[in-house]
């Protein structure tokens, strides 16, 4: 018994492409997403930093969050704060 293929049920591919404005609006999603993980991943990494005392490691975690870090020593009030206690959370 064989079954019979038929070419007008095979997946079609889509000929539309996507806009500018999809294509702003996926580019921005995934760049609040980045934010919010850059953020987020603050406080564990400063924990983890404080427990492992490996100079490579150190470094790297300060380095790429030397730009949280310049808010918190420029005192901006309402973000500085936030991140001052959100990373608070995580040290002894």
């Amino acid at each position: 018994m064989t079954a019979s293929i038929d070419s007008n049920s095979m997946l079609k591919t889509d000929t539309e492409q996507p806009t500018f404005v999809q294509k702003a609006g996926v580019g921005l999603m995934c760049f609040t997403a980045f934010l919010l993980l850059y953020f987020v991943m603050a406080g564990p990494l400063v924990w983890i930093e404080g427990k492992m005392k490996f100079g490579p490691f150190s470094n790297s975690v300060k380095t790429v969050y030397a730009p949280l870090a310049q808010v918190v020593e420029s005192d901006l009030k309402p973000a500085s704060t936030l991140v001052k206690s959100y990373v608070g959370l995580f040290k002894n």
